[in-house]
């Protein structure tokens, strides 16, 4: 039975663990595995006809205690640390492979280095081909050994002499590697799913296949799915794992899945399988670098260098934030900015190669995966850099809402931007309204920052406080007026929230459908009673041939910007019908035309426009402006040139 372990609350569950090779070539990675699994990791022809790793290769490992790991065996020659670092990623366990004929060599420090700037927490040594070597010369190396493993999270792991050829010294290596997958933390199977492809291939008669280490989340069959960063959509027809079907997938496994709806030419290593509307792709990033004590030399600001994330490589920029370079051995904040995008999350580990000659000369972890541009030397940004780092999730979400501004945001939103678990943003935000550092808007499930909020109201409030002195007619300021002078950033969705939330507070009143200040009367005074009332006897007396609105303006002796307002609220009010923009006839007048229409309309069935002039002894001028609005009222419907009843 496969081994499981208790959780805090004594639940009992089944750990997934990669183990992960790393070694210089020609060192017997691929025959330890072979021996220890049963499995030929070398697929290819030309491996098989060089006798050398070139790409990645897998198998299933099954350990005493009954746990099952996947193992990721990785090419050791330079020329292909490229795709040793696409099976390095999501790794646990480090199966690191010296033989004892040549000791530590080159790639042996490099793999080495990426595990140690992956985060890898643990390892297992294995002195490959201790069987050719004499017992002294076996302690020089081993002794060798530990001094590389030095300072870096391996140090103190287990160091184990084995010969795959000559069959000793495995079933201590396997006990090694078995006590310590037990100290592997297990992934976390309750966020959404995470998978960086390693490989993309058609199978006859089942289509496209792509394979990768789950780094987070489970996913099963008939999952919709989304790849990035090409933004491709997808479905999962089946699951499998180590080359059986499975209805489920859980972190920490090597993972296969036949892809419904892409092709394999759409895919490519390095691309990311994730759930709808989570995470995005970015052009950069923000981070903490640090550069390998064996760096050649040290990193300027601006140099161009190979970004490896996941299972891609991209080209990309060194921005240094407080320096014009970095020495070896440091550590500095930097902004990385990549000439194609990547989709990185808050935490995620990634390694950067020199562009020519091509080295490891460091690794970092990602603080901020859709930054701004920064200013250089800036303390804001050193600061701001800092709270990421340090990784305060309460101090983080505040950080989001400052610079979000204005724009609410929700809890989903907030834990795609910050790479924070959603029970964890749940309890930071708890923390900030009770703080009154942030606000939580009333129905709507989006908080804004305490001091955007302010804001917002007080630029609502003073934008209606001018438009009432600017139109002291008007029954008020329509929404979209308001969003669109206020609120522009926002859409018209959440600033309808927003207006809620002030209607509420008592902050802004609301006359019909326009927001008002809740101090200004909304009664009109004696002298705009009585214009108003001017303006409805004139309509009401000119019948069917109103006046124009200039016309209003010149009639009454008032400018067209006075007539336009008044006839705005007299609409409003409902006492005059807005035809156009600038034509108003008086309410009764109004129906009057209607009824005559119908009337007309019932007993002879249609009317042309040369009837309808005649009816009501009006030019062209006001005809057909009423014809298309009768229309538009759904009170008539156009058939050629003629009209009938709806």
């Amino acid at each position: 039975m496969p081994s499981h372990e208790n959780d805090p609350d004594g639940v009992m569950f089944l750990k997934h663990v990669i183990v992960g090779t790393a070694g210089h070539i020609d060192h017997g990675k691929t025959t330890l595995i072979k021996a220890l699994t049963g499995v030929d990791t070398d697929r290819l022809k030309e491996e098989k006809k060089r006798g050398i790793s070139i790409e990645l290769g897998f198998a299933e490992f099954r350990l005493p205690s009954g746990q099952i790991a996947g193992v990721v065996d990785v090419p050791g020659h330079e020329r292909f640390v490229k795709n040793m670092l696409a099976g390095a990623t999501g790794i646990d366990l480090l199966l690191l492979v010296v033989a004892a004929d040549d000791g530590v060599m080159p790639q042996t420090k490099e793999h080495l280095a990426i595990a140690d700037l992956l985060g890898v927490k643990r390892a297992v040594v294995a002195l490959t081909k201790a069987d050719l070597v004499e017992e002294e010369w076996l302690k020089i190396v081993e002794d060798d050994v530990r001094s590389v493993l030095k300072g870096t999270l391996f140090e103190g792991a287990s160091i184990v002499p084995v010969s795959p050829l000559a069959g000793f010294g495995l079933e201590k290596l396997v006990a090694e590697i078995d006590e310590a997958v037990r100290e592997v933390l297990p992934k976390d199977t309750d966020a959404p799913y995470r998978l960086p492809i390693d490989r993309v291939f058609i199978l006859k008669g089942i289509g496209t296949v792509v394979t990768g280490t789950l780094w987070s989340g489970e996913i099963r069959p008939e999952m919709q799915v989304r790849l990035l960063p090409r933004d491709l959509s997808a479905r999962v027809r089946s699951v499998q794992v180590h080359g059986h079907r499975v209805e489920k997938a859980s972190a920490g496994q090597r993972v296969a899945l036949n892809l419904v709806g892409v092709g394999s030419g759409e895919i490519e290593r390095g691309d990311v399988v994730l759930p709808p509307r989570y995470l995005s792709p970015s052009r950069m990033f923000d981070a903490k670098l640090q550069l390998l004590t064996d760096a050649s030399k040290p990193l300027k600001s601006g140099a161009r260098v190979r970004v490896h994330h996941g299972t891609q490589e991209v080209m990309g920029r060194i921005i240094l934030v407080d320096a014009q370079e970095i020495p070896p051995g440091e550590s500095t904040y930097v902004q990385i900015r990549l000439e194609k995008p990547i989709v990185p999350k808050f935490n995620d580990r990634f390694i950067i190669r020199s562009y020519s000659p091509i080295h490891t000369i460091g690794g970092g972890r990602v603080l901020d995966s859709h930054p701004f541009k920064h200013r250089r030397f800036s303390p804001e940004t050193v600061e701001r850099m800092r709270i990421l780092e340090k990784g305060d999730p309460v101090e983080m979400v505040e950080l989001i809402f400052a610079e979000a501004k204005l724009h609410p945001l929700d809890e989903k939103a907030i834990a795609a931007r910050s790479g924070l678990s959603e029970e964890v943003v749940e309890e930071a935000l708890a923390t900030l309204v009770r703080d009154r550092a942030i606000c939580s808007l009333k129905g709507g499930g989006l908080f804004v920052s305490a001091t955007g909020y302010d804001k917002i109201k007080s630029d609502v409030v003073a934008f209606l406080e001018k438009y009432h002195v600017e139109s002291p007619l008007s029954t008020g300021a329509k929404k979209e007026m308001v969003r669109a002078k206020v609120l522009p950033s926002l859409s018209s969705g959440l600033a309808d929230i927003i207006f809620a939330d002030l209607l509420a507070s008592g902050a802004i009143s609301q006359k019909g459908d326009a927001l008002r200040h809740p101090l200004v009367a909304t009664e009109p005074s004696p002298a705009h009673r009585e214009m108003c009332d001017k303006i409805k006897k004139l309509l009401f007396e000119q019948r069917f041939a109103p006046p124009l609105l200039s016309e209003v303006s010149d009639l009454l002796g008032i400018t067209q910007e006075e007539a336009r307002e008044y006839l705005r609220m007299l609409f409003s009010q409902g006492e005059v019908v807005r035809v156009r923009h600038d034509l108003y006839f008086h309410g009764a007048i109004f129906e009057e035309i209607k009824d005559k229409v119908v009337n007309f309309l019932e007993k002879r069935g249609k009317i042309g426009p040369g009837e309808f002039k005649e009816l009501l002894g009006i030019s062209r001028k006001y005809a057909l402006p009423l014809l298309e609005y009768l229309d538009a009222r759904r009170i008539t419907r156009r058939v050629g040139n003629d009209r009938v009843l709806r």
